[in-house]
């Protein structure tokens, strides 16, 4: 009878022992997770504090760096991020954009250069009518969509796109070219000098130029 019980204690406690183990690694594996969610969090705050902003003063005429969670204050921010198209209709040229190339210019003039902005925003109705002029020109859709694209596909009527110093002064034009990345402003068509977007944050390299609009939307 004692022996019985002896082997039913020795089984209860390695069941103990069992269930100890497995409560621990259930712990174990939860606050690992906990911790890598925890780490995720404030590697994102960490990035969020730090991301630079850059910030125009146009009293000043100048830029000065900032972090995102700090802002502009007062002055106007070129934004931290490429700048896409918006979710709604747009009805003016977007403000970052618009911040970007005035930040640009101020820098330029300072160097006896001058960027004009040509053409910006375009409402639908406009950049349909262009599209259509160039048909007529080129001789078909295809042909006309290398140098301006129908509302759908342009962004011009998204308020994202610029035609500066068109259709002269391509020299002063090449300043924007060569700088206009620390503005995150970039020339994206081999076929035009005079186009730029905002397809980087400020700062960032640029990408290869695309032989044209078309070739883009393909």
């Amino acid at each position: 009878m004692k022996l019985l019980n002896f082997r039913s204690s020795v089984k209860s406690k390695e069941f103990r022992i069992q269930v100890a183990i497995l409560l621990g690694l259930v712990l174990v594996t939860v606050t690992a997770s906990e911790f890598s969610k925890s780490q995720d969090a404030q590697e994102q705050l960490v990035s969020k504090v730090a991301l630079p902003l850059w910030c125009f003063d146009s009293e000043a005429d100048s830029l000065w760096r900032s972090v995102v969670k700090e802002g502009c204050g007062q002055d106007k921010s070129l934004g931290a991020t490429k700048i896409s198209a918006p979710v709604n209709d747009a009805s003016d040229l977007d403000i970052y954009v618009k911040t970007r190339f005035l930040a640009a210019q101020s820098d330029a003039r300072k160097k006896g250069i001058n960027l004009v902005i040509t053409s910006g925003f375009r409402t639908a109705a406009r950049q349909e009518y262009l599209f259509q002029k160039a048909v007529q020109k080129y001789g078909s859709e295809k042909e006309a969509s290398k140098w301006v694209l129908p509302p759908d596909k342009s962004h011009h009527p998204d308020g994202i796109a610029l035609d500066v110093n068109y259709p002269g002064n391509p020299g002063d034009t090449k300043w924007l070219e060569v700088n206009g990345y620390k503005y995150g402003l970039c020339r994206v068509y081999k076929n035009e000098w005079w186009h730029f977007e905002p397809v980087i944050a400020p700062g960032e390299k640029c990408p290869p130029l695309v032989a044209n609009a078309l070739t883009k939307v393909e």
